[in-house]
């Protein structure tokens, strides 16, 4: 039979309930002719009659990965989220599938499915209106509405442009469409205000789509946003992620034309709830709020006119009220960049400095200090994803830190304390957040309880960084860290000044009015390690350097004798540093005697799971373990590779990689810890880092080469 006859009588024993038969035609079709977004269809069809949802969901999704504009497959979807009683997204599932079908019987179908969602449960989807400004760029607004026309298939939709005094024809080309309604301004009344004009004579319980004009609607964008938006009645706005867009929404992905990024959101915007990230604010380039969430915390602060930290205050609002904001990473739109303010940068960035000191005056703190992710910070947290971990931070601003450690690591726990009680009383108690000031507060945790503690920009504050060091290293267990960022006094910007005279303190970077404390590199060091912490790791952060920056780094290098390059560089330190613990030699010996017990084979399997056990109770650690090898073990390299697979065989993933690093320190040849090492990079999902080692490698054998080809069958299939 060809491809149409097998799929043909697939879908007439899924009628007739033979899911067994079913199941096995389906898997024959992907080994001869791979997978399809009708297999995917069908496969997700059968998923469903067998109560797997979460399986039926990935075929979905691999399905659309092959064709994203399959009305099936998203009336499948639709199917799942009413099983699983979830509506109001089984509903804009069914509203989205019509937009891609064109079978009148299968249109039916659908709309049944409608009136039946309408008749029987109490939906709280709403129509939405989609709010742009214009002034001037008429062939941008173009595109912008013509890819809305496209993309956007709800009948629910009304588009609503208000332009600002444009004189290039945008008024002349908006009179002539009969699908917008629109405002005229005789000035340029700004951002806030003008979106304000356009939510006034929106349809009244519409939700607000705010839309910048120099914008392209992809695949999903919007469909993508709206399933953000009713995944949890807590939601009160959704935003997309572009490709040129500040406060972390931009994609690493980088393209040279239009067509590049078209083929990213074919790949990208692929409906998965797992892309969601909570935020402390969305970039109002793109942004869907629920009305009624709007009704509650008011339109956008016009004090922002013409633009710029509305969208920060709009979002602190709805905290505020407990709502949560997503950030749907599914939902790439498209942007060309700010296009009406990148003409005059001068006046944009003294717009940026006056609107940024109007938000510090309504609000009592600075946006940029209380919504910053600390992302180089949170890039030395290295653990599974899945891991329980439990991190404090303090000076933790809004939580955004804190929230990018729980967006990564979904088990984690995390705690802040910040010292400005009018950021702690704006967040409505979304984190585990404290008021207090470092220095004097009594911390109410047990002892050992962190596995990391951050400290971004926090030593340089303090009246006294060692006591406090001191002070939180009892709060860390015996394998956590402190991860800090702390300035550079030795910076080369700093010592030109010096030299001209000046050490004039600024209101942000290495002299900031509020730092009291000042540290170079060596500082740094000798601080940790008289506050009794060790395993210090220390990168360097950089700025710009122009031609008379590195000109000048050379000369003053040279006079220092040509060792202090790196250190004239720094702008910043990132420390991580890990308690110092003294390890219970009776431990150690204990740890030692089961080792020793695999290491010549006796009772094996009774003291595999005794050393289990006294790892999942935090007898043994890591440490304990390279200690007892080091002092007990002949063989050093083969129990540590056993280990290794035996945590791996566990689950137990968190250790293996320093355990098998530790190995191949020991014995960098050893074939055995090589495969072991590119297996679990692989396993973990790293599979260009594995491919990466094992094409370094100078030995091989057979089983090397095998999980080389496998690899390699498995990026390709990607």
């Amino acid at each position: 039979m060809n491809k149409n006859s097998i799929k043909c009588h697939l879908e007439n024993l899924i009628s007739n309930g033979d899911l067994k038969n079913a199941i096995e035609i389906i898997d024959q079709y992907k080994k001869i002719y791979g997978y399809d977004d009708e297999i995917g269809s069908m496969e997700a069809i059968v998923d469903i009659y067998n109560n797997k949802s979460t399986d039926a969901l990935e075929c979905i999704k691999r399905g659309l990965e092959f064709n994203i504009y399959n009305g099936d497959l998203y009336y499948t979807m639709g199917n799942i989220y009413e099983v699983e009683q979830q509506y109001d997204r089984a509903y804009l599932c069914y509203e989205h599938s019509l937009l891609y079908t064109e079978n009148k019987e299968k249109q039916n179908i659908i709309l049944e499915a409608i009136r039946n969602l309408r008749g029987n449960y109490n939906l709280n989807v709403k129509g939405y209106s989609i709010i742009i400004l214009t002034y001037n760029n008429l062939d941008y607004t173009k595109l912008c509405v013509d890819s809305i026309r496209k993309y956007n298939g709800s009948e629910n939709c009304e588009i609503i442009i208000v332009d600002n005094a444009s004189n290039d024809g945008t008024v002349q080309w908006l009179k002539q469409q009969s699908d917008i309604k629109y405002i005229l301004n005789n000035e340029n009344k700004g951002f806030p205000a003008g979106c304000n004009q356009g939510i006034k004579i929106a349809k009244k319980d519409n939700d607000i789509f705010l839309l910048n004009n120099d914008t392209v609607i992809m695949p999903n964008s919007i469909f993508n946003l709206r399933m953000g938006l009713y995944s949890d009645c807590k939601v009160g706005a959704t935003g997309a992620v572009s490709n040129s867009i500040s406060y972390y929404q931009q994609i690493d992905e980088q393209y040279n034309d239009f067509n590049g990024y078209m083929k990213f959101a074919l790949r990208n915007n692929i409906t998965n709830s797992l892309k969601y990230e909570e935020r402390v604010k969305l970039v109002g380039f793109a942004m869907f709020i629920k009305r009624n969430v709007l009704d509650k915390v008011g339109m956008l602060d016009e004090r922002f006119t013409p633009g710029n930290f509305e969208d920060d205050d709009l979002s602190l609002r709805i905290i505020r009220e407990g709502y949560k904001l997503l950030l749907c990473k599914d939902s790439y739109v498209h942007h060309f960049g700010s296009v009406s303010f990148k003409e005059k940068p001068q006046q944009y960035n003294e717009l940026l400095r006056v609107n940024s000191n109007k938000f510090k005056e309504k609000w009592g703190f600075s946006s940029q200090y209380s919504m910053n992710i600390k992302k180089d910070l949170i890039s030395n947290i290295n653990v599974p994803n899945y891991k329980n971990i439990r991190v404090l931070e303090v000076g933790c601003g809004l939580g955004a830190t804190l929230l990018d450690i729980k967006n990564r690591y979904y088990n984690s726990e995390v705690y802040g304390i910040e010292s400005n009680p009018n950021i702690v009383s704006a967040i409505n108690d979304i984190l585990n957040i404290e008021c207090g000031d470092i220095e004097n507060i009594e911390l109410k945790y047990s002892e050992k309880f962190f596995d990391y503690i951050i400290l971004g920009n926090v030593l340089e504050r303090l009246n006294n960084p060692k006591e406090v060091l001191v002070k939180l290293s009892k709060y860390l267990k015996a394998d956590g860290y402190i991860l800090a960022s702390i300035p550079n006094v030795m910076h080369f910007s700093v010592i030109k000044d010096l030299l001209e005279g000046y050490w004039t303190y600024q209101n942000f970077g290495i002299l900031d009015k509020c730092n009291l404390r000042f540290f170079t590199k060596n500082e740094i060091t000798r601080l940790f390690v008289e506050c009794g912490y060790d395993e210090l790791n220390i990168k360097a952060n950089q700025v710009y350097q122009t031609e008379s920056d590195i000109e000048f780094i050379k000369k003053l290098n040279h006079i220092s004798g040509d060792g202090v390059k790196d250190q004239l560089e720094a702008y910043r330190y990132i420390v991580k540093a890990k308690r110092r613990v003294n390890l219970d030699e009776g431990i150690v010996k204990k740890c030692g005697t089961l080792l020793r017990r695999i290491e010549f084979n006796i009772d094996i399997e009774e003291t595999e799971q005794e050393i289990i056990g006294n790892l999942n109770d935090e007898l043994f650690t890591k440490d304990i373990i390279i200690e007892a090898v080091a002092k007990y073990i002949i063989d050093k390299v083969y129990i540590l590779n056993y280990l290794a697979g035996k945590l791996i065989e566990c689950n137990m993933f968190e250790n293996v990689l320093e355990l098998l690093n530790n190995a191949y320190e020991l014995n960098s040849e050893n074939i055995d810890t090589n495969y072991n090492i590119a297996y679990f990079l692989n396993m973990i999902g790293e599979k260009g880092l594995a491919l990466e080692y094992l094409n370094k490698l100078n030995i091989t054998n057979e089983y090397i080469k095998e999980l080389k080809i496998r690899i390699m069958e498995e990026v390709n299939e990607q």
